[in-house]
């Protein structure tokens, strides 16, 4: 590491960052046990892809789920989500992990435990440790909303429940919600905007997670009839099963309604893209692999010709993404980049994304993190993460002669907050 590099780090990792995409619930911001922090899903993951029996993962908790882990964990040491884990030990507890064996689980159950529950911990973290200025809530517009810090929080909400995962159930919850017996395709978009207008003033973004062999983009851009909907509404409530090509074409009617409601109140949408699950056999919790899908970029590149006021916020899982994505936010005066989805936080990939975008891209069309976290601990191992790497990335630029340092050190404070506030309407 040079001395650039360092000096750089210890002016970035204090810049306050906007949060896009996290999972953290507004009312339980504090790891409520140690499995919260030692066993986020993406540690988890990699033990089992270690060779624990994921029988052993799921039937222990707390101290005996650490003991039986502390065979495998010693595998996944070398990994940068284990980095992560070191650093939020380090940082947060003054606690120097180098790895988990059977004596000295005790000892880091006893330092953590004294701030499992800590909502004002948690809080700290949040607003003095990342810093976090604003963070945006995960929604399920079928679930009951909750009270939350307007100052801290915002809402993206994820339409995963309705878009493209139409199920009866989910029909059938989304009548209750607002009250209305959806028969054909009128009533569906009658009911899908109630359900929406319900957020605005709430919600920044919208959020939908595109799988790499969906369909229905293009779909929606040539517009399928209301009567071949109406006719796959009807076996959807009478039958509850649906083949590919109705259940492409009720999503992709759906998709419209939620375009048409984005252009209407200037809402964003965040398209997150490059996973594909589940997967049979892929490595719990995840059971998700990446994959890319070049006709799915085509059509793409539709949707958003066919509605330039809508800003498209793109997250990617699957580096194959990068380069034509970044070829399309070049293209496209409405396409963002934002964050390394997933799969892609990984320092090599943060490094490549990076370096790409910042070489083909105006600097605004980059979001430079979020953190993808269940909570608040997580945030903070992310944000050190993220900012590590952007330190690098413009270390190295600056020793190429392709920026100076007052220059760094503008594009590190737009990457992490500027460009998202001014993207998402929050200035």
């Amino acid at each position: 590491m040079t001395t650039l590099y360092r000096e750089l780090f210890e002016e970035i990792k204090d810049i306050p960052v906007i949060d896009v995409h996290q999972h953290l619930n507004p009312l339980s911001l504090a790891a409520k046990n140690i499995d919260d922090i030692v066993f986020y899903h993406y540690i988890a993951t990699e033990l089992v892809s270690s060779g624990m029996p994921k029988e052993l993962l799921e039937r222990y908790r707390g101290v005996d789920r650490l003991k039986v882990a502390a065979s495998y964990i010693k595998y996944i040491r070398n990994t940068s989500t284990f980095w992560c884990l070191k650093s939020i030990l380090r940082d947060l507890y003054r606690f120097e992990l180098k790895s988990i064996e059977p004596n000295n689980v005790e000892e880091l159950i006893n330092v953590v435990k004294q701030k499992l529950g800590d909502e004002t911990w948690a809080r700290y973290i949040l607003r003095n440790m990342v810093p976090v200025e604003k963070s945006f809530l995960t929604i399920n517009p079928l679930e009951k909303n909750v009270e939350y810090d307007r100052e801290l929080f915002t809402g993206a909400l994820r339409v995963d429940p309705i878009l493209p995962n139409i199920t009866q159930l989910n029909l059938k919850r989304l009548e209750e919600v607002v009250s209305l017996e959806i028969t054909n395709a009128n009533l569906l978009e009658e009911a899908i905007m109630v359900l929406l207008k319900r957020f605005v003033g709430s919600i920044v973004a919208i959020t939908i997670n595109v799988q790499p062999d969906d369909e229905f983009i293009s779909i929606a851009v040539s517009k399928s009839d209301k009567t071949t909907v109406n006719t796959y509404l009807n076996t959807l409530r009478s039958h509850g099963i649906l083949d590919p090509l109705a259940r492409n074409a009720i999503a992709s009617y759906i998709l419209r309604i939620v375009l048409e409601f984005c252009e209407q109140y200037n809402i964003a949408i965040q398209l997150m893209l490059g996973v594909k699950r589940p997967i049979a056999g892929a490595s719990p919790p995840d059971y998700a692999i990446t994959l890319f899908n070049s006709e799915q970029i085509i059509n793409l590149t539709k949707l958003f010709s066919a509605y330039p006021t809508i800003k498209f916020d793109i997250f990617i899982a699957d580096a194959l993404l990068n380069h034509p994505m970044t070829v399309i936010a070049k293209n496209y005066p409405n396409v963002y980049l934002s964050g390394y989805w997933w799969y892609s936080m990984y320092p090599e990939l943060i490094r490549s994304y990076l370096r790409l975008r910042l070489q083909m891209l105006p600097y605004n069309k980059i979001g430079g993190f979020f953190s993808d976290a269940y909570v608040a601990d997580w945030v903070y191992g992310k944000a050190l993460l993220a900012k590590s790497q952007l330190a690098y990335i413009l270390a190295e630029f600056i020793e190429e002669g392709f920026i100076d340092r007052e220059m760094a050190l503008e594009i590190a404070k737009a990457l992490l907050n500027e460009n998202a506030k001014s993207l998402y309407g929050l200035m």
